[in-house]
């Protein structure tokens, strides 16, 4: 996937996180998406869409709801046979 809006890519916990953002018209509103990757394979998209003082609190944002769910899927119990679905 090549995202022209990436600001930002971490690590955590055997996932890859792609932080892409997007400045709306009006002042202050920032749109944009985490990028959840496990294993080479695109497995989440996290949206979000708000007021932001700036780019570095909006990135903040979704690092901090991506490694949230990371989280919680790791708590999930993962002993059936479902996984993800192709994004």
């Amino acid at each position: 996937m090549d995202e022209d809006d990436e600001v930002k890519r971490i690590e955590h916990e055997g996932w890859e996180i792609r932080i892409c953002l997007t400045a709306q018209p009006s002042e202050g509103q920032l749109a944009g998406h985490a990028d959840l990757w496990r294993d080479g394979v695109h497995s989440c998209r996290i949206a979000l869409s708000g007021h932001f003082p700036d780019v570095a609190s909006a990135c903040d944002a979704l690092e901090r709801k991506a490694r949230d769910w990371i989280g919680d899927w790791a708590a999930r119990d993962h002993t059936g046979d479902t996984g993800f679905a192709n994004l």
